[in-house]
């Protein structure tokens, strides 16, 4: 008591208490946290039941995106807050970019939408009842990930903590059994998880551990409860995560963060002077290089050969290392533009026009890659490799000139915004243009022509969204015998590889199911060219030209 009056006597006289001067993170008020603790368990189960036994990724995704965005919706009535429209606008995003899984098969496809909302999915965690996440700059992206660090350690403790609070302040004191009861709840959810993760250490380290760890828990053997236990572990895990997500939106409804006026991060300390030399040497450095793109690369391949080079060696080197220069020289100018001291407006105009001269002439850089790209295409075939690369050349493109666009009407704090936009634009595009599917068509076309078909590249690197467009190539009469031929046994390999084509629903997705389709209404097409055997190894497959395509072995 002495203690609270003191603290009142200190606000009173306007003085803070040390308490005050120390960092604390925001108390997390839950207005009805029965409720919402019901929500995290049931977003638990839920994701728990979209997890188990995970083999393929399938479809899980977006709908795990859809239950958090939903314990999230129905927590903020809860609160009794107002969804902003921006909130709603941040939950159509991660829905939108999340069902590409539904959409495609594609490694990289899925991979970028899988990024772009979980980062929808964490700005909504941190800004889902303010809705100011459109405004923030790179600092409170990077406070808010330190946030979500300590979200994920402190979510579910203090909703327990509330939830023994209010309990006690509606029945007084409380019973003695009751806060004992509940203690013993909030301590088993902590050490569960420390438990397991020490004890598979423990196992690996020690196989004597390991094995009386076996004779101990041999009751436990039996698949239903292995399953059982599994369940449960599970259950808790995404029920801890959910209460990390809650707790992390909820303490950050109650103050909206003060980000007008854009002021510095810290105190610009490089002088003009320096700044000036770094710029004028990398401005040298680029003309010098572009001056050597002019005279050889885009003068055509007679200067080229008077070098030694083909054109297609000269083009092929260093189309991703010049994609990493210009990513660099943009960082590099986001840097000097935050550290440099411009107090004047002669040096402000001189910043200004060596960082907008160095990032044009990055801009050409990037003409010069995706020329690279471009050759090394026709010369080689199109891959993962090269398709992706000429598709973020263009959004890198964007990116520089907005940073000059910034640079000259002084906007820097909309950096973030742009390369979020930019990210989503970038994974939205790429699930577009379906990557799998313009690999196979460009590199087929270029058999066609006479160049050479990497047969292997169509049976282990393209994904089943590529499967429509060869079964349609073959039965269109457009392609030579030989390599109508050739394709018919590329898609007698891949159906090999995957005798049963029956998944799961959370395991499929339109891409499977439509190749699945083609398979089984073409097999006569198929049947016409049976696995061959090589009598030596047990192998199955084909012998197209100097390459064998191997399918797998014979019983």
């Amino acid at each position: 008591m002495k203690m609270i009056e003191k603290e009142i006597e200190n606000q009173n006289k306007g003085t803070a208490s040390p308490q005050e001067n120390l960092p604390a993170l925001p108390k997390a008020l839950f207005k009805k946290p029965w409720l919402s603790l019901l929500s995290v368990l049931a977003a638990g189960v839920f994701l728990m039941l979209t997890w188990w036994k995970i083999d393929v990724f399938g479809i899980r995704w977006p709908i795990s995106v859809v239950i958090i965005s939903l314990l999230y919706i129905l927590n903020a009535f809860l609160q009794e807050k107002k969804i902003p429209t921006s909130s709603w606008i941040l939950i159509a995003i991660a829905i939108l970019t999340a069902s590409i899984h539904f959409f495609r098969v594609e490694v990289m496809s899925d991979m970028f939408a899988f990024m772009v909302s979980a980062l929808c999915l964490l700005l909504l965690s941190a800004d889902f009842l303010n809705g100011q996440w459109w405004q923030y700059r790179i600092r409170e992206y990077l406070k808010q990930a330190l946030r979500a660090v300590a979200a994920f350690f402190v979510g579910l403790p203090t909703m327990l903590s509330q939830l023994n609070s209010d309990r006690n302040s509606k029945d007084g004191n409380g019973t003695q059994g009751k806060k004992i009861a509940l203690s013993i709840i909030k301590g088993v959810l902590i050490a569960v998880p420390l438990l397991l993760i020490f004890t598979f250490l423990f196992s690996v380290a020690d196989e004597i551990f390991e094995n009386r760890l076996d004779a101990v828990v041999q009751w436990m053997r039996t698949q239903f409860l292995q399953d059982l236990l599994g369940r449960v572990l599970l259950t808790l895990f995404f029920s801890w995560l959910a209460a990390a997500g809650l707790w992390f939106l909820v303490s950050n409804k109650q103050k909206p963060l003060k980000i007008e006026p854009d002021e510095a991060f810290f105190k610009p300390f490089l002088g003009m002077t320096e700044t000036s030399i770094v710029l004028v040497s990398l401005n040298l450095l680029f003309a010098f290089f572009l001056l050597i793109q002019f005279q050889y690369f885009f003068a055509g391949k007679a200067n080229i050969s008077l070098e030694g080079f083909t054109y297609a060696e000269y083009a092929r080197r260093g189309f991703v290392e010049l994609l990493w220069a210009a990513s660099i020289a943009g960082l590099v100018f986001y840097a000097l533009a935050a550290v440099t001291k411009r107090e004047s407006k002669a040096r402000q105009t001189a910043f200004s026009i060596l960082s907008s001269l160095l990032l044009v002439q990055v801009g050409v850089i990037l003409v010069a890659s995706y020329q690279r790209i471009l050759l090394y295409e026709d010369a080689y075939g199109l891959t993962h490799v090269r398709l992706i690369p000429q598709i973020f050349t263009f959004f890198l493109a964007a990116i520089l000139l907005a940073l000059v666009v910034m640079e000259w009407r002084k906007q820097f704090k909309r950096l973030a915004l742009v390369l979020l936009v930019a990210f989503i634009l970038f994974t939205i595009t790429v699930a577009g243009i379906n990557v799998d599917q313009r690999i196979a068509r460009v590199n087929i076309e270029r058999a066609i022509e006479g160049k050479k078909l990497d047969y292997e590249y169509l049976v282990y690197q393209l994904s089943d969204d590529a499967v429509p467009y060869m079964f349609e190539k073959i039965e269109s009469g457009d392609l030579p015998d030989g390599i109508r031929a050739n394709l018919t046994k590329v898609l007698v390999c891949r159906d090999s590889q995957e005798p049963s084509r029956q998944r799961p629903w959370l395991e499929n997705n339109f891409p499977r199911q439509k190749a699945a389709e083609y398979y089984a209404s073409r097999q006569d097409l198929l049947s016409q060219y049976p696995l061959e055997v090589k009598e030596f190894k047990g192998a199955q497959g084909f012998q197209i030209g100097e390459t064998f395509l191997y399918c797998g072995y014979s019983d």
